[in-house]
């Protein structure tokens, strides 16, 4: 393992988005865009370093 290398997180947004019931289900496209924004702007809690996020959607929503 090369301790250079960046920790690889994999983001189900399905799952993260509604886990919270905010009303994300009448938005959903600006509901996992929040959620990449807040990834990009916050990044991982608990973890310093570099780190590469996959944010995995389920398909294109409606616009």
């Amino acid at each position: 393992m090369n301790s250079n290398a960046p920790l690889l997180v994999v983001v189900d947004a399905a799952n993260v988005v509604g886990s919270v019931p905010d009303g994300w289900w009448r938005d959903r496209k600006g509901a996992a865009e929040r959620l990449r924004d807040r990834l990009a702007s916050d990044g991982v809690p608990g973890v310093d370093g570099p780190v590469e996020v996959v944010l995995v959607v389920e398909g294109a929503a409606r616009g």
